[in-house]
């Protein structure tokens, strides 16, 4: 319930209305269409944190997946996936740092849900992508 109160009021503070959102694990997301910005909640242990998208200076976004290092001989057929720590939906920006959207993590998240999690971040990336515009260059 913390983290919903947190994305409300951050959502007020920001002066957006949210068209769609989505609720994972650690961290709430809401996508307010008439203004092209996206309004990120987190939350770690008890502290929370939020940022806003603004998808006019995103230059790209896509999905990403993280994983970690291997022995050399470790990796078996198929085993790719025991490796993964992360499934994020990143945002490449125009003038900025990149920022990311984390779906998934090995941490935090079963095994079991990463299939589900990526066709989530997959169906954003879809939705966001077709919102992006593409900066315009000025003469």
């Amino acid at each position: 319930n913390h983290i919903f109160r947190h994305f409300s009021q951050s959502g007020i503070e920001n002066s957006l209305s949210f068209s769609s959102q989505e609720i994972l694990h650690h961290c709430i997301f809401g996508l307010d269409n008439t203004n092209h910005k996206i309004l990120v909640v987190t939350r770690e242990d008890n502290l929370y944190g939020s940022f806003v998208i603004d998808l006019n200076e995103v230059k790209n976004c896509a999905v990403k997946k993280i994983y970690g290092t291997t022995n050399a001989g470790d990796l078996k057929p198929h085993a790719l996936d025991q490796y993964l720590e992360k499934i994020v939906l990143q945002f490449e920006l125009h003038h900025k740092p990149s920022l990311e959207i984390v779906f998934y993590k090995n941490i935090i998240n079963h095994v079991y849900e990463t299939q589900e999690l990526e066709q989530k971040a997959k169906h954003w990336e879809t939705i966001l992508s077709k919102m992006i515009r593409p900066l315009k260059n000025i003469a």
